[in-house]
């Protein structure tokens, strides 16, 4: 019995086959076989390639270093993510697929964090942004939100697509990804604090953190310096110029009360496990003003309360109190 050569075969038979396997297996196995496997499997690809079932490293990389150079620029639709971090794959989308419509990002990998994503990939020519978790699709106010911030020249990335779906790994993703749409970005400097109730600045005293009148002394200088070094997360931590503290807030886990006086803004306070050092900024206008919140869950923002800021949990108070004003000196 003659032997069948797969290059014998008619190409409606081999696309037969191809149906039984996955777009990964299909690259591997026939993509640099000779040049009429190479025309077979581009074709067959067409503008969508879904990367999201490849578990074997060595198939993606050579998706990435071999088919995507090859058939990049053809692809509409692209689902890639779980269970690769963004950075194994950025790169190569934003140099090889330059039109895609729908990109569909798979968030499991426990080396990223969610806003990592989204700094990357978020860009002015953006039109639809998506949350989806269970399947479902979540936090539309959100992406609004993100949508609208993409204008900001932080946000001024190559456009990659002009619709982006993000599968989140769970609610925890949306909750930092609600405090990321509510940040601001600040540059890294030397900054005066106001308190706009009072009109007075923030002060580093003996005791904790007050409130002084406006005369320019080093105690009312602080240094503002982004936490995450990718500049993704929009988390700063604050110091005193002059002595170089850095401010804390006692994390309380009792969620009724609704005023924690032990959470007192301090330099001066040892940072323990339950400490938080880490802060975002919320800005309200064009006026440089700012709502401070501190990085853990049960905070809402800083208020001057007497000569002292606290943490207030409690929704109904006057939001003028939590308001700041930051005057950038260097």
């Amino acid at each position: 019995m003659p032997t069948i050569s797969l290059i014998n075969l008619p190409r409606e038979i081999i696309y037969l086959i191809f149906k039984y396997l996955y777009k990964e297996h299909i690259v591997y196995s026939f993509f640099e076989l000779n040049n009429y496997f190479s025309l077979i499997v581009k074709y067959f690809i067409g503008k969508q390639f879904d990367l999201t079932k490849t578990n074997n490293n060595i198939i993606f990389q050579y998706c990435l270093s071999t088919v995507l150079p090859s058939i990049g620029s053809n692809l509409h639709y692209l689902s890639i993510g779980h269970p690769y971090s963004l950075s194994t794959y950025i790169k190569s989308i934003k140099i090889h697929c330059p039109y895609l419509k729908i990109l569909n990002i798979y968030c499991y990998s426990e080396k990223d964090d969610i806003r990592y994503y989204v700094a990357q990939l978020i860009h002015s020519q953006l039109l639809s942004l998506r949350f989806i978790l269970n399947n479902n699709i979540v936090g539309e106010s959100i992406s609004l939100r993100l949508l609208n911030k993409s204008t900001d020249e932080q946000f001024q990335n190559l456009s990659i697509a002009s619709s982006l779906k993000l599968h989140l790994s769970s609610i925890n993703d949306l909750i930092l990804l609600k405090q990321y749409s509510e940040s601001d970005y600040l540059s890294n400097g030397l900054y005066m604090i106001e308190c706009i109730s009072t009109g007075e600045w923030l002060i580093d005293s003996k005791n904790d953190i007050c409130t002084s009148s406006k005369r320019l002394h080093r105690e009312h200088i602080f240094v503002l310096k982004q936490y995450d070094n990718d500049q993704c997360c929009l988390e700063y931590e604050l110091y005193n110029e002059q002595t170089q503290c850095r401010l804390t807030v006692l994390i309380c886990y009792d969620e009724e009360e609704h005023w924690l006086p032990s959470s007192i803004l301090s330099t001066h306070r040892k940072e323990s496990s339950r400490s938080c050092s880490k802060f975002t900024f919320e800005k309200i206008n064009n006026q440089n003003h700012f709502y401070i919140r501190p990085c853990y869950s049960y905070a809402k923002r800083l208020q001057v309360s007497g000569k002292r800021i606290i943490v207030s949990l409690c929704d109904k108070d006057n939001t003028l109190n939590y308001r700041f004003k930051l005057h950038r000196i260097q």
